[in-house]
């Protein structure tokens, strides 16, 4: 779906057919846009492991800290970009279990530590290459909604959800033809319970289901 697609759902379903419109195009194409957002942040967000901007971290020589995207929620996993071997990726309070330090020895890049900064990583150990690193992240949407031709990136089944907010925003605008606190309300409590539920689904079609072993007698 595109984005003129759900914007016209938008006016059909909020009566708003007549011209001169209760909300604009444009007004209506930010709310969607926020709704992916907000989408992705109460859910995991988009999977992706191909957009260099976000998914290519080149790592330099003795330099061991850098700058993720902001459009970045989580970092999954992450591979060397020339071999495809595994990077290991580890939150900064587990350090001390592996008996790993910053002690500014060099050596070749094993590790991505993160929670030390927002939206950034530290390289273990301090790396004696250049190497690129392919990471897999949870993200948000990576251009804005500025166009009914701009396709949707939140997946398909989750498409009309997004009126829920955008709706939230439109009963919010504070102008006496459009804003009603309660309708605002209503359409925000579903849009984050529908949410939950999301990303519940998402929970659990993403879990490896394990082998039962049985022992003998």
């Amino acid at each position: 779906m595109i984005a003129g697609e759900l914007l016209d759902l938008y006016r059909l379903e909020t009566v708003d057919v007549a011209q001169p419109y209760l909300w604009s195009d444009e007004f209506i194409l930010g709310a969607l846009s926020d709704a992916q957002v907000q989408f992705c942040r109460w859910t995991d967000g988009i999977p992706d492991s191909s957009s260099a901007s976000v998914t290519l971290l080149s790592v330099l020589t003795g330099i061991d800290s850098y700058t993720l995207s902001p459009k970045v929620l989580k970092l999954r996993a992450a591979r060397r970009d020339d071999t495809g071997r595994p990077i290991d990726v580890m939150n900064v309070e587990d350090m001390p279990g592996r008996s790993m330090y910053f002690d500014g020895r060099p050596g070749t890049v094993s590790t991505l530590i993160t929670g030390m900064d927002e939206n950034s990583v530290r390289v273990w150990p301090v790396p004696a290459e250049d190497v690129d690193i392919r990471l897999s992240v949870f993200r948000l949407p990576l251009l804005d909604l500025t166009d009914g031709d701009d396709p949707l990136v939140v997946p398909v089944q989750h498409q009309r959800a997004l009126l829920l907010w955008a709706k939230h925003l439109g009963y919010g605008v504070h102008d006496s033809e459009t804003f009603d606190e309660k309708k605002s309300q209503d359409f925000q409590q579903k849009f984050l319970a529908y949410c939950a539920g999301a990303k519940e689904d998402q929970g659990r079609a993403r879990h490896k289901p394990r082998a039962v072993v049985y022992g003998g007698l």
